[in-house]
């Protein structure tokens, strides 16, 4: 009985301990106000580092130009990209010498070449993020460590490197040290898809561009929203410890400094957190972290552009770069400057809507030969100061009431700060002269 007692005594004890300690977390608890959103994540939806996009894929250039004494030809094929970069990794190179010049005329001048090749971006990268990310072996001190550019040459007869800021009008030059066979080897595999193009100086000094209208593919698709949990997954530092708040129509996820909204209309997603390296913030890197983790949920994303502190990424269709006016297949990564501490906030504007099925079609599109779409967009009155790059690209076309989505191909010009079609933007202009 002694016992019985002296055990009655230790679990009424217990009971109080527990009692108290349950009414703790009921009134300090915020569960009242904001419910968990953290849920066990399938085995299947867990990303493993061997799942990241390297940078490698993510920041390959738009396309490669060949060029020879008889013309010039041009693709887009990701697999050539690739090899070729590929193939420049392996390369041996000199110290770079950089050069500037008084105009284009200039820059031009020593730009020619009898035979190599070309590789385009959109936008100036870092040369010192083009060697990391490509695990290219090139000195990089310097001046040349600030150095920035659009378009590498590869020139097969001087056997020189050459990085290329036509916007400054700067080249920075390399002797090439190493045999050039497997590069052009490369170049004369029969899986390449190549298109015939020009270079029409009266109209661009520097870019190549079909003299004749070609015929690309319409894609279509059945479209699908993926769950949100791939972009919590990807951008939040610890995505099994969230709150949401269910008091609003949009879906809000927070934790911390770091939030996520989701608008339930056009399913736009805007995440906004913060980060702490001032002193090794690099836009191109701390924006491809979170990209990289995306894994290949929205297939083949890559670097498109970058404008002050904010990097563009877009998704590709077979080498071309997809457009949409409420940024589907868009991923858009904005920094603040740098705050107390050296902290950054860090804004991610992105759509949850993503081309999945394809839908087998023949359609092809007549595209206009870029010499045309110059000429027509200098005639509406377009400023070449403000012409930074002009693409061809898929725009996004949402079917109403089907679920299917249109990639039709067609001219982008990125004027200013603004990509639009060569359509909406020769219209704008003429309207304005109006």
């Amino acid at each position: 009985m002694k016992f019985s007692k002296y055990f009655l005594g230790i679990g009424l004890a217990l009971m109080v301990a527990l009692s108290f300690y349950l009414s703790y977390l009921i009134w300090v608890s915020p569960a009242g106000e904001e419910q968990s959103v953290v849920e066990e994540t399938e085995d299947t939806e867990t990303q493993s580092q061997q799942d990241y996009t390297t940078a490698s894929d993510v920041f390959l250039p738009l396309k490669t130009v060949e060029i020879k004494d008889n013309g010039a030809k041009a693709s887009n094929t990701e697999s050539l990209l690739e090899d070729l970069q590929a193939n420049v990794a392996q390369s041996n190179f000199g110290s770079l010498d950089i050069q500037s010049y008084n105009s284009n005329e200039e820059l031009a001048q020593h730009m020619q070449m009898s035979e190599g090749l070309e590789m385009d971006y959109a936008a100036l990268i870092p040369i010192e993020n083009y060697t990391d990310f490509f695990d290219v072996e090139l000195s990089t001190e310097g001046d040349a460590e600030d150095f920035r550019f659009q378009k590498i040459q590869l020139d097969f007869e001087q056997q020189k490197i050459r990085f290329i800021n036509k916007n400054d009008r700067l080249i920075a030059e390399a002797d090439i040290q190493s045999p050039l066979t497997d590069i052009q080897d490369t170049l004369q595999e029969e899986s390449n898809d190549w298109y015939d193009v020009v270079k029409d100086e009266r109209l661009d000094y520097f870019e190549y561009y079909n003299d004749e209208p070609v015929e690309l593919k319409q894609f279509s698709y059945i479209a699908s929203s993926r769950p949100y949990t791939v972009f919590r997954d990807s951008f939040f530092t610890n995505p099994r410890n969230l709150r949401s708040n269910e008091d609003t129509e949009e879906l809000n996820i927070y934790d911390g400094s770091e939030s996520m909204v989701i608008e339930p209309d056009d399913q736009r997603v805007d995440f906004q957190g913060v980060i702490s390296e001032e002193d090794n913030f690099d836009k191109y890197t701390d924006s491809y972290q979170y990209v990289s983790r995306l894994g290949t949920n929205y297939g083949s994303v890559r670097f498109l552009d970058s404008i002050q502190n904010t990097v563009d990424y877009h998704i590709f269709v077979e080498g071309f770069p997809v457009f949409s006016d409420i940024d589907e297949g868009k991923f858009s990564v904005e920094f603040s400057d740098a705050g107390q501490g050296g902290q950054r906030s860090v804004e991610i504007q992105a759509n949850l809507n993503m081309i999945q099925v394809p839908i087998p079609s023949d359609s092809e599109v007549e595209v206009p030969s870029g010499r045309s779409v110059l000429e027509d967009l200098y005639y509406a009155g377009a400023d070449p100061e403000n012409m930074n790059s002009l693409v061809v690209g898929y725009n996004w076309k949402n079917i109403e009431d089907t679920g299917v989505v249109d990639l039709e191909p067609s001219w982008h010009v990125q004027y200013g700060n603004t990509w639009y079609t060569a359509e909406d933007l020769i219209q704008e202009l003429q309207e304005s002269e109006e």
